[in-house]
């Protein structure tokens, strides 16, 4: 069993992550903490302003959520915790995470939607970055079609991820993916002694498992990335949360508009601690 973590403001992006992953676990029985807090700050959230005003009574508003989410025959073999706290976002998540030994945190996202918001959202960078536990963000255009294809962008620079992406198959359970390593790089360098090591490493973690290698060099990693889930027709895109030379530009900063991939295209980023 499961212990799940998912950051709600009673919008629709927030019901969009919540759908996603009950659909996700529909067959896998699971418990999920559905925690609101007063001072949310991300822009998925800025964006349902009103939403957030109108929020008198959490309790009926985790009532009417809960009457949801049974309407829509996705509470089958779950238990759900509506929790309010009265309290900055990123400690309350913290403090549950702890308290009851949370696996992921699942959170919506609104995406690149005009040139004045180029980030997934204060609240959820702070998730990612500040909270020791896997994160899955969801964009508000994205649907549950199955995780056939994943992408695991990488530079060949951190010798954890086998380890780290095996792990990771616990939490969303993609053993009949097909992973594909997507090394990123500015220009067409030869791989160092470090990086070949590394490659080869996520070569025999994964020997038995569908995978495969690519190569996009861009100077503009959201753009390698935008390319790759293109013609790969990906699913979900996996990455380290240590690594961020590349959420700079894939994710939290990238300096492109528009991009498809970041409205459409599931992230988990995955931590040491699961």
């Amino acid at each position: 069993m499961k212990n799940i973590l998912i950051l709600t403001d009673f919008s629709e992006s927030s019901w969009n992550s919540i759908e996603y992953i009950l659909t996700l676990y529909k067959d896998k029985e699971s418990i999920f903490y559905l925690l609101n807090t007063p001072n949310s700050k991300n822009r998925s959230f800025k964006n349902n302003s009103k939403a957030i005003k109108d929020v008198i009574n959490p309790a009926k508003e985790f009532d009417n959520l809960l009457l949801k989410i049974k309407a829509k025959k996705l509470a089958k073999n779950h238990t759900f915790h509506p929790t309010f706290i009265n309290s900055n976002i990123v400690n309350a998540t913290r403090d549950i995470v702890k308290e009851k030994s949370i696996g992921l945190i699942v959170i919506g996202t609104k995406g690149l939607s005009a040139k004045t918001d180029k980030s997934i959202g204060s609240v959820s960078e702070d998730i990612i970055t500040k909270v020791k536990c896997s994160v899955l963000a969801v964009p508000s255009k994205a649907r549950y079609n199955g995780l056939q294809k994943i992408a695991f962008p990488t530079d060949y620079t951190n010798f954890y991820e086998a380890k780290l992406l095996q792990n990771g198959t616990n939490i969303l359970n993609f053993k009949e993916s097909s992973i594909h390593f997507v090394y990123l790089a500015k220009t067409n360098n030869n791989l160092d002694k470090e990086q070949v090591w590394n490659k080869e490493t996520l070569c025999d973690y994964f020997k038995d498992k569908n995978h495969s290698f690519h190569n996009e060099i861009n100077e503009k990693f959201e753009i390698a990335i935008e390319n790759f889930v293109d013609k790969t027709a990906v699913n979900l895109i996996v990455m380290a949360a240590k690594n961020l030379n590349l959420f700079e530009q894939i994710l939290f900063r990238p300096n492109i508009n528009n991009i498809k991939y970041y409205s459409t295209t599931p992230f988990l980023i995955l931590h040491h601690t699961f």
